[in-house]
């Protein structure tokens, strides 16, 4: 009679003790991604989401520095033209198939296809034949990506490429699932149809409301994974995530607002993370169209901004007022400012009136032309200042607030005057930045042609040497930036909360925040 009533306690016992919480990160996100396709997806909005989703041959570490990801090991040739990455043994997709060295080098060949269209295809530029094959003037089979076994994946460059590894790192590269885009075409990406390779899997998507992603129980290190859940909040009011974050309705946000920054570190002291990112806040200037075909109707724009009392009075957050394109956090690299930086605001003003004079303008017969920018309050009260700061010169800039999928639209179609951008670089280098202005790029949306720049920057991309890369580099830089066809506004700083019970929310400058390496510990 002991032993059953003792075992009857133990099974009520048993029943009454609650189960263990599953662990969830809820997170803050900036307007839905344009798509969850990694050879197609483009904006800053899904890196974070894709990072969780699927993991390339290399990775990131739980600081931000590259390590292995679904590959183990990798070789190169004495040349430099022969790289091999050998996979991990046992890998699969989340739907339970195995992912081979096929299936890369399959997604890395959609990549570069012209009909896939995708921004960051240049990456890939350096592979034997990557270029004429992206241009459609070769056919894919010339392109020197191949695996010769199921766990190789090989790559013949035309040219050496000291930063192929650092292009492998970017959400471009990433595996898809080859099996479902060809049974289902672009609705693979569709919930209760997605397949992924990462610590996450999609579960659900409701757009302007949030998306879900579950732990994959196929990834390789899944026993290492410790958050079940992690939720993505679209949220383009800042006020509102603000909000959101201080009622404990948000674990980490990105971004909050200006103006709250000096009550943040009297009150919120340890929830503030601020660090340099690789990442620059800028307007492209359409040169193909009148009047901004005129260079001193460029530079008058760039001479009249006052970036220095713009970061003043909006944006004391710790961001640096940006002469130059490429970021100064890059290692190494000894960044170009353009020349205006050398010049006092009233010297730049009386400059500015002058050139727009002598192309025919001023208060008496304005430009008038459409800035646009994303949805988003801070892009708004720059876009405002802005508007205020050319007026002095004869300019009207007439407004157009709008989603992010049409800004990107407007990018890629040349449909714009002067519109918001932003690039975080993927690569600790210039090239990062420089590429994206090369003839013919495909991310050259102010279609940039100087002879001289291309010249350097395809010298530039040739050599191993860095010291001899960062000079030439330099010097196409300065070029780039007399040209004015960029409005370089502020080097981003990464400006966060994140609450004190997530560990492994690591600060770096590539802006990688990987919830496998973190834990959720909310007190009781």
């Amino acid at each position: 009679m002991r032993l059953i009533v003792q075992l009857l306690v133990v099974a009520l016992c048993v029943i009454a003790a609650p189960a263990s919480a599953e662990m969830v990160l809820n997170r803050s996100g900036g307007s839905d991604p344009s798509s969850l396709d990694p050879q197609k997806a483009t904006g800053n909005t899904a890196v974070p989401i894709l990072n969780e989703l699927f993991v390339g041959l290399v990775t990131t570490d739980p600081d931000g520095r590259m390590t292995y990801g679904i590959a183990e090991s990798h070789t190169v040739s004495d040349d430099g033209l022969i790289w091999e990455y050998t996979l991990r043994d046992g890998l699969k997709w989340s739907d339970g198939e195995p992912l081979t060295a096929e299936d890369v080098a399959w997604s890395l060949t959609r990549l570069m296809l012209p009909e896939t269209a995708a921004r960051y295809a240049q990456f890939f530029y350096s592979v034997k034949n990557g270029r004429p094959v992206n241009a459609g003037d070769m056919p894919p089979e010339s392109l020197g990506i191949s695996a010769p076994d199921e766990k190789t994946v090989r790559f013949e460059l035309g040219v050496p490429n000291p930063l192929l590894p650092q292009a492998l790192n970017s959400f471009s590269a990433m595996p898809s699932p080859r099996h479902k885009v060809e049974e289902l075409g672009s609705d693979w990406t569709k919930p209760g149809q997605f397949v992924s390779n990462g610590a996450y899997a999609l579960e659900e998507w409701l757009p302007g409301t949030r998306l879900t992603l579950k732990k994959n129980p196929n990834f390789y290190d899944a026993d290492n994974v410790q958050i079940e859940t992690v939720n993505f909040y679209p949220t383009q009011n800042l006020n509102t995530v603000f909000n959101r974050f201080r009622a404990g309705e948000l674990d980490a946000i990105l971004n909050f607002p200006p103006e709250q920054m000096d009550w943040i570190k009297e009150n919120m002291a340890d929830e503030l993370r601020i660090s340099p990112t690789l990442g620059i806040y800028y307007f492209l200037i359409n040169a193909q169209k009148p009047p901004f075909n005129d260079i001193r109707v460029r530079k008058a724009i760039a001479l009249a901004f006052d970036r220095e009392a713009l970061i003043d009075r909006l944006l004391d957050t710790g961001v640096v007022p940006a002469y130059s394109f490429v970021s100064p956090v890059v290692d190494g690299y000894d960044v170009a400012k353009a020349s205006i930086v050398n010049m006092s605001m009233p010297e730049r003003m009386a400059e500015a009136k002058q050139l727009m004079t002598e192309a025919g303008y001023g208060p008496d017969n304005p430009i008038t032309f459409e800035l646009a920018y994303d949805t988003l309050e801070e892009n708004r009260k720059i876009a405002v200042a802005m508007k205020s700061m050319w007026s002095a010169i004869g300019i009207n800039a007439e407004l157009m607030d709008t989603e992010f999928r049409n800004l990107n639209r407007k990018a890629r179609t040349g449909d714009y005057d002067v519109m918001r951008w932003a690039w975080f670089s993927p690569f600790n280098d210039a090239a990062g930045y420089l590429n994206l202005l090369r003839s013919g790029d495909p991310s050259n949306y102010v279609k940039y042609a100087n002879e001289d720049f291309d010249a350097l920057m395809t010298e530039a991309n040739s050599i191993s040497d860095q010291t001899k890369r960062n000079n030439l580099m330099h010097q196409a830089e300065e070029i780039l930036m007399e040209d004015y066809v960029i409005l370089p506004v502020y080097h981003y700083v990464s400006r966060r909360l994140v609450q004190t019970y997530v560990d492994g929310w690591n600060e770096n400058a590539r802006n990688n925040y990987l919830a496998r390496y973190m834990t959720v510990n909310r007190p009781d």
